[in-house]
């Protein structure tokens, strides 16, 4: 009777835990001026953290982004892991980055839980790109 108890929690479990894993793409591939190539941002965790901390963000009107430099976000989701994408036309969604700048916060423009806006970037957010190498200021 045990047994099938925990063949059931874990099937329940594992049942629970598939939407959140589907809750970020597996790679966010960056590319736009000033980097020599496209950046890949290939920890699915890191990308889930990436666009939790975009959530509570404030959100500004995407007219005050016109004419600023950005970088596009191309968004891979339910692919596998090999191979590793390297095209970023081949991407299911795609988002922009726009650095920081002339006092200006840094802004993600994307859809996120259904939403299309654009929000400030967290610092969480400009934490993990300007660890792959992403400027965060212009």
């Amino acid at each position: 009777m045990r047994r099938v108890v925990a063949v059931a929690v874990v099937a329940v479990c594992a049942v629970l835990a598939a939407p959140a894993y589907a809750a970020a793409p597996r790679y966010i591939l960056v590319s736009g001026p000033g980097l020599t190539r496209p950046v890949l941002l290939g920890d699915w965790q890191e990308n889930l953290r990436f666009l939790e901390s975009l959530l509570p963000a404030r959100k500004l009107p995407a007219f005050r982004l016109a004419g600023r430099p950005r970088y596009d976000l191309a968004l891979f989701w339910g692919v596998p892991a090999k191979p590793i994408p390297t095209r970023p036309r081949d991407a299911n969604q795609h988002a922009w980055f726009y650095p920081a700048q002339a006092g200006r916060p840094a802004v993600v423009d994307l859809v996120l839980s259904g939403e299309s806006a654009a929000r400030v970037a967290s610092p969480r957010a400009l934490r993990i790109l300007a660890r792959h190498g992403i400027p965060t200021r212009r």
